[in-house]
């Protein structure tokens, strides 16, 4: 890896984190002196700290942490991704398809947004959306769960796979929200282990001055990330709290946007909504 490209990726998790230390502690606008920062938006560099994240910590994870339906209750809030939808839905204390669709439906009727914008979700199962969501992959989930390995995060990911509705990137999403429960706050691999996605793989293409869309060998990707994340000790500034390797990997496709913009070569489809 290019060191100048290394400085390059931690520059921009620094200055990421200081525009969410800027904006919550109540500065004004634009928080940044960086004009891509200023114009487009990036998702924090800690996924805690995403909205919907925080919507299913404080209503969900902590307050049914002990809940036996608590690891489909992730599952399912991944697949629909979207807190007004959930909460009309209610944590699934016990798993109840009609109401599920029901509510979706109602919604709808109302022309009220069902699903987050975030996630391509399945549009191939049969039926409509709302039938594919509920009859086609989360009731199969809830009747035949995945096992959790408590200690790898890996192995946990692996058991959603096979699942209909639950790809590389949602059982992803699943276990990362479960990494921070008793089921898997425990895993031996959270510093060692991160599912590289389509645009981290780009950014380490970058750091490493390969090209764009070369291919990456999962194994070495992991290699790549990993050292990345010893890099971070030192490059991190101390308003940076410690990574941990989906850190790493949710930058490195943030980065790659970033990259994206400053070479001209496309643009994020977000831009911020600028404080009136």
């Amino acid at each position: 890896m290019l060191e100048e490209k290394i400085d390059s990726y931690f520059n921009y998790i620094n200055e990421r984190q200081a525009i969410y230390i800027n904006k919550v502690s109540g500065a004004e606008f634009p928080w940044t002196d960086d004009e891509i920062l200023q114009t487009y938006s990036f998702c924090n560099v800690f996924r805690e700290l995403d909205t919907v994240t925080i919507w299913l910590r404080e209503n969900w994870r902590e307050p049914y942490a002990d809940h036996p339906n608590l690891p489909f209750a992730m599952a399912m809030a991944r697949q629909i991704n979207w807190p007004p939808t959930l909460a009309e839905i209610g944590f699934p204390e016990e798993w109840n398809p009609e109401h599920v669709k029901n509510v979706m439906r109602a919604r709808q009727i109302k022309k009220e947004k069902v699903y987050t914008g975030a996630y391509m979700l399945t549009g191939t199962l049969g039926g409509s959306k709302v039938e594919q969501t509920v009859d086609k992959i989360l009731t199969p989930l809830y009747e035949d769960q995945p096992e959790i390995h408590k200690h790898s995060l890996e192995q946990s990911w692996r058991e959603y796979l096979p699942y209909k509705g639950f790809a590389k990137f949602i059982s992803y999403e699943v276990v990362t929200d479960l990494r921070h429960t008793k089921h898997l706050n425990e895993a031996k691999d959270i510093m060692t282990w991160a599912n590289p996605g389509p645009g981290a793989k780009r950014g380490l293409n970058r750091i490493s001055g390969n090209e764009l869309n070369e291919p990456i060998h999962i194994k070495r990707a992991v290699e790549q990330m990993q050292d990345l994340l010893e890099y971070s000790v030192e490059k991190l500034e101390p308003f940076v709290p410690a990574l941990e390797m989906r850190d790493i990997e949710h930058c490195l496709c943030e980065f790659d946007k970033y990259e994206r913009t400053r070479l001209n070569q496309g643009r994020p489809r977000a831009k911020y909504h600028r404080p009136v």
